[in-house]
């Protein structure tokens, strides 16, 4: 009798438990699916990040310049490509078949494909469409996964087609998770403070001058016995050493009537926090001239602007088309005599880091390495920034000659004149260690140090523009101008500059002060303050090993490179490593991983409590 009750009692139904068993169920399968959404999710930024950045590595290291700023509709399009496969790739390790996974790699690049087209025609910018591009690609996944419910609400139990809980493929999958999820981890808060450091920075460039007023500057009579050259700077800036290399060197002569002209006359920003206010706009050159053409142009590099491109080229088409002088292409300054269509058909060089994309943007023009300046007639182009040195002295030979060129040479102290002819140019390209140091500059020290550099007047223009380009080049710190009081400043051969920052109130701006010039006066600041061309020699060498001493050697080595610096002795000491912009981005990592640790216990704690 009492078996028979036991049997009778444990054969009762339970009312509650189906329709329980049946919600638990369904509930911790839905979750699987939004975790199987996360996991693809992850997937993809682990393909943007992984394999995008190894192919950016792979060009740098092949000296092939590569951004959103150079080819959007490309850079577009590899998003898409690395996201989608690093997210097939993953479907399959989860054992999804070929129908499922080729449909959601069919959908993932189906915004790239609808977004490339849009940017070549013009209809939406880079930045636009890379965003489209991301929000849409993430709803499109969900829409696809809830088509094919059935399928992922199978796969959301973790190998339940490839075996049980504790099958080989879901330990497999289990530790790639977690091992994507630690990757990501570490490498978010580094990446998006490089992202903002490094944007912040690139905008910052050209930052617009501080003052719109234009003062009056003093021109020297005009001699119509000498040969003119007109510097052009756009509306929008031009890099400093570009400006103000080659125009000491021509000042240095005595030689030329000398100006530098731009569309409009108005202070207009040179790289890295210097502002020039133009001799002469174009319309006031041309009356200056009597309508005739300067007998020398230098062009150059500028920050791309569409409407300030459009006013250099047209004026640049005009003077040539009057069939008289030389123009001089410095650095990727021949972007705008390309764009100008002034060297089709032409021999051609500039800055090495550029070549590759102006080779791709203008494949007109017969581009050539390995010299730091070609001849070709009315046309001489540079490589980049210091090779302009043997370009404007091959201007010199040219107009004037050997002696003056000679002569030129040695005042401002250039121990590698080759008379005659260009001198050989080593091939440069991007090392890792290169791209490492590069990187570490662009996004983990740019908001961490500020120079500032004093203008006095009688400054040369080959002092000032050894200390802007060597830091601006490099992104290594921002540089400042700095003077005692808030008039303009004129260089030693009349430039014309206007400063960013007061003296007096200069401790509260910069974390040192550099001070240009071999007869600069003696200063009383609240910071360190370094004096840099006491001693003779070529006014770059002492900046170098400066940024050695305060910063890095690899980073004034890499400086060195960036500027096209013949010099190897220059015998560099300090950090053999910027060890604190390394430093950064691994605690930042740190950080991240520590972020992760605690939401997983968090989580963990809410599914006890459930």
């Amino acid at each position: 009798m009492k078996i028979t009750e036991r049997r009778i009692h444990t054969e009762q139904p339970d009312i509650a438990q189906p329709g329980g068993h049946r919600h638990t169920a369904a509930r911790r399968r839905w979750l699987g699916f939004t975790r199987h959404y996360l996991e693809m999710v992850v997937a993809m930024l682990v393909g943007m990040v992984v394999l995008g950045g190894a192919l950016r590595v792979i060009l740098d290291a092949a000296g092939v310049p590569y951004s959103m700023d150079l080819y959007p509709a490309l850079v577009i399009l590899e998003m898409g490509v690395t996201m989608t496969v690093a997210m097939c790739a993953w479907m399959r390790l989860r054992r999804h078949g070929w129908p499922g996974t080729l449909e959601m790699g069919a959908v993932m690049l189906a915004p790239a494909v609808v977004m490339v087209p849009l940017v070549w025609l013009g209809a939406l910018g880079g930045g636009v469409a890379m965003t489209l591009e991301h929000v849409v690609m993430f709803p499109l996944m969900l829409a696809v996964m809830l088509r094919r419910r059935d399928e992922y609400l199978t796969h959301a139990d973790h190998g339940r087609r490839g075996g049980g809980k504790g099958s080989r493929s879901s330990r497999v999958g289990r530790m790639l998770g977690r091992g994507a999820l630690i990757v990501i981890a570490f490498l978010l808060l580094p990446s998006i403070f490089f992202v903002t450091d490094s944007t912040a920075y690139e905008a910052g460039r050209y930052r617009p001058p501080t003052a719109n007023t234009v003062t009056a500057a003093t021109l020297p009579t005009h001699d119509p016995a000498k040969p003119t050259v007109a510097i052009v700077v756009g509306n929008h800036g031009a890099n400093v050493a570009d400006v103000l290399v080659p125009y000491e060197i021509l000042a240095a002569t005595g030689a030329f009537n000398l100006y530098t002209v731009a569309p409009e006359r108005r202070p207009t920003p040179l790289l890295g926090g210097l502002d020039l206010v133009p001799d002469l706009s174009f319309a006031q050159l041309r009356q200056r001239l009597g309508g005739v053409a300067p007998d020398v142009v230098v062009v150059p590099d500028m920050p791309t602007d569409a409407a300030g491109d459009a006013q250099v080229t047209a004026w640049l088409r005009d003077t040539a088309g009057q069939g008289k002088g030389i123009l001089l292409g410095v650095c990727t300054g021949a972007r705008l005599l390309a764009e100008a269509g002034l060297l089709d058909g032409r021999d051609a060089t500039s800055h090495w880091f550029r070549l590759s994309g102006l080779q791709d943007n203008h494949p007109e023009v017969h581009w050539r390495r390995g010299s730091r300046y070609l001849d070709d007639g009315d046309v001489i182009t540079t490589g980049g920034l210091l090779s302009s040195v043997d370009g404007t002295l091959r201007v010199i030979e040219r107009l004037l000659n050997g002696d003056a060129a000679a002569a030129a040479a040695r005042a401002i102290g250039w121990r590698y004149y080759s008379p005659g002819t260009a001198a050989a140019l080593p091939p440069s390209r991007l090392t890792p260690a290169d791209a490492v140091t590069h990187l570490l500059n662009v996004g983990f020290r740019a908001k961490t140090t500020t120079v500032g550099v004093m203008l006095s007047d009688g400054v040369g223009e080959l002092e000032l523009a050894s200390v802007f380009s060597s830091f601006a080049e490099v992104k290594s710190a921002r540089t400042i101008a700095v003077a005692a009081g808030h008039g303009a400043v004129r260089s030693r051969h009349g430039l014309t500059l206007l400063p960013r920052a007061d003296l007096d109130r200069v401790a509260g701006d910069v974390d040192r002060l550099l001070v240009p010039g071999s007869a600069a006066p003696e200063l009383a600041a609240d910071v360190p303050v370094t004096y840099l061309h006491r001693q003779p020699g070529f006014a770059f060498d002492e900046v170098l090993r400066e940024m050695a001493r305060t910063m890095d050697v690899p980073t004034a080595r890499w400086a060195a490179k960036i500027l096209e610096y013949p010099d190897t002795g220059l015998r560099l000491s300090g950090p053999d490593w910027p060890w604190m912009p390394t430093l950064r981005p691994i605690l930042l990592g740190l950080a991240g991983l520590a972020a992760l640790g605690i939401a997983l216990r968090l989580l963990r704690l809410a599914r006890r409590s459930r």
